[in-house]
């Protein structure tokens, strides 16, 4: 996913360029691409790797469901050096207590995950806060507010380990896990 994500976000990419953005060795790609291939989602040419029509369809739709990964610096708000959220546009509604997400960060190499739920203009957390901000202040809501931009019913997943590329797989499993 994170590979189909990055080949969308670019246009078109080159095997070696998208290794590196996505974190991923060029074996592992090499596979990816030939299953999203095999799948219609992308083809390749001389020039690089880029979504099918059909694919062009599927980032799209993922695209109005979920933020680009935001990686937020110096946050104290989940376990891990490295940070990175993800936005789940109406997300909210699946959150049961934020442990399953949790569950799938760490499934993937994370050190934890926390998930937030919007409610009005609030972060909050199932079963916990009712105000993240004033419970636990810092900078980190400002940069989330900014790269993010929530809206009521949303769910905002920050993802700690201490590779930001792990990181970047456990948001985007703790994502996936609410849709």
């Amino acid at each position: 996913m994170l590979a189909f994500l990055t080949v969308g976000e670019s246009g078109r990419i080159g095997r070696h360029s998208l290794a590196v953005r996505a974190g991923l060795g060029e074996g592992a790609v090499r596979t990816v691409l030939k299953r999203l291939r095999e799948e219609g989602l992308s083809d390749a040419d001389a020039s690089g790797c880029y979504l099918t029509r059909e694919g062009q369809e599927v980032y799209s739709s993922l695209s109005k469901k979920l933020s680009p990964l935001a990686t937020i610096d110096g946050s104290r708000l989940t376990m891990g050096d490295a940070q990175v959220a993800v936005l789940v546009r109406g997300g909210g509604a699946a959150v049961k207590s934020g442990i399953e997400q949790r569950d799938s960060a760490i499934g993937v190499g994370a050190a934890g995950a926390t998930t937030y739920v919007v409610k009005g203009s609030r972060f909050t957390i199932p079963g916990g806060s009712d105000d993240c901000e004033k419970d636990f202040p810092g900078r980190a809501w400002t940069a989330l507010r900014r790269r993010l931009k929530p809206r009521n019913g949303d769910a905002v997943i920050l993802c700690g380990s201490e590779r930001e590329e792990t990181a970047r797989l456990g948001a985007l499993s703790a994502a996936l896990s609410l849709l």
